[in-house]
């Protein structure tokens, strides 16, 4: 029986449980929880120990009052740091935002403050999404030549195909209500601690197997296939190594300059 390993220190999570709940927050708040090799791997194996256990039905992702979490760590990408997004294993996150979407709990995604590109992934996946009402949510990577490749497929399953072309080519943020309206979050409220609590009371509930049921029979009727990662990485992997792209990545974090700035 695999057992969380509460006491177990993470350098990029913090991660706790109640009965059949397991609380994971982003905890990089100086780098504005932003992703690294470190934190997917952290949460990747978290999510895989949780598997283990059948006492847990219900998994809360968070992050803090003024960040979820904000997409790729450009710092590290720039520096070429071991702990870079693309650089060990590039099918990384695309693999968290499956593990996400197919685990066999159910995902809540507590969401407060800023949430950006590949932040926007990890709700996109999530099974129910509360957010407080001063959330934002948006895709910026099309400003630096990027797409948000390995998010759309998730996005898409929530938003649909247009919604998500949308949010793609603006790359400004929406407010948590504009996110409501098109099905990206499933409730706003500025009670954000206490909807959680609401919806803990129902979930825990079901039976583990019924919420497996329901989350495989849903997956089946949907199109994300084996293929979808292979171009959904490929795709992101081909921009990040372009020469256009690491230029405007590094005059963004060297100088705070967008691309259009030069």
């Amino acid at each position: 029986m695999g057992m969380i390993q509460v006491d177990k220190i993470y350098n990029t999570i913090l991660v706790s449980q109640q009965r059949e709940v397991i609380h994971i927050q982003l905890n990089r708040p100086k780098q504005n929880n932003s992703i690294n090799a470190v934190m997917v791997n952290e949460l990747l194996e978290v999510l895989e120990n949780t598997k283990q256990n059948t006492k847990v039905k219900i998994i809360i992702l968070s992050g803090n009052e003024n960040q979820f979490c904000t997409g790729m760590d450009f710092e590290a990408v720039v520096h070429q740091k071991d702990e870079a997004l693309m650089s060990q294993q590039p099918d990384q996150y695309y693999n968290l935002l499956q593990t996400i979407s197919e685990i066999d709990k159910v995902v809540i995604a507590k969401v407060e403050g800023k949430v950006n590109a590949g932040g926007l992934g990890l709700v996109a996946a999530s099974d129910i999404v509360i957010a407080g009402n001063q959330a934002t949510f948006g895709l910026s990577e099309a400003l630096f030549g990027l797409l948000p490749a390995c998010v759309l497929p998730f996005l898409i399953q929530r938003v649909g195909p247009q919604k998500a072309k949308w949010l793609t080519l603006i790359t400004h943020g929406i407010t948590a209500e504009r996110a409501y309206e098109i099905g990206l979050i499933d409730e706003v409220t500025d009670e954000i601690s206490n909807q959680v609590r609401k919806n803990l009371l129902r979930l825990s509930r079901l039976e583990t197997n019924t919420i497996q049921e329901i989350k495989s029979y849903t997956a089946k009727l949907w199109i994300i296939k084996d293929e979808t990662k292979i171009v959904a990485v490929n795709k992101l992997q081909s921009l990040i190594e372009s020469e256009v792209v690491q230029n405007n990545i590094k005059n963004f974090v060297e100088k705070g300059e967008y691309p259009w700035e030069k």
